[in-house]
């Protein structure tokens, strides 16, 4: 199988087009070679054809592992053992084999199909302008978050949290005490 196109679904929701810097050291992307993950949180609307994206980033691999090493080793082992007792690898492999839509369409724990998740997260792997062929992408329901929650240590939530709230919080402006023009 050879790399393709970055699909669709994997762009960025603020630009319409593929993400094109690390969210952490703003490290350009789309060089050839260059390795990074972009993951997606999205709401779906029950009995309505509508979504929201809650948020999406690019992080390179650099920032990645250094990212891991704040997650404490008894979260990583768990979330490993999770994993490892409810993913079939090889059935993971057959559905990307067949194309990233595929693989995109159910949750890869739960089979789960992507209009019936409230909320569902998708996590593919590039190089450059191409998605990587080697680790297919994937699709994990809002069930299993919450199945995962529970999992992991406080440290860990710490600094999940802390990432987000970085990267994802309202302008900080947005909460001084001057007035607010608000038609509502």
């Amino acid at each position: 199988m050879q790399d393709q196109d970055i699909p669709r679904e994997f762009f960025s929701f603020e630009t319409d087009a593929p993400f094109e810097r690390c969210i952490e050291c703003n490290k350009y992307l789309l060089d050839e070679g260059t390795e990074y993950l972009v993951e997606k949180a999205i709401k779906n609307y029950e009995g309505y054809k509508a979504q929201d994206v809650i948020f999406d980033f690019a992080i390179c691999m650099d920032c990645m592992h250094e990212r891991s090493k704040e997650i404490s080793q008894e979260s990583a082992l768990k979330i490993a053992e999770y994993f490892e007792k409810n993913i079939d690898p090889e059935k993971r492999l057959i559905l990307h084999e067949r194309n990233s839509e595929s693989a995109l369409g159910k949750c890869m724990i739960k089979g789960t199909d992507i209009n019936a998740c409230s909320e569902y997260q998708i996590c593919g792997y590039f190089k450059g302008r191409k998605m990587s062929e080697h680790n297919p992408p994937y699709l994990i329901s809002g069930e299993v978050m919450e199945e995962l929650m529970p999992l992991l240590s406080e440290q860990t939530i710490d600094e999940m949290n802390g990432f987000f709230n970085k990267h994802f919080s309202p302008d900080p402006s947005f909460f001084e005490p001057t007035p607010k023009l608000i038609f509502v």
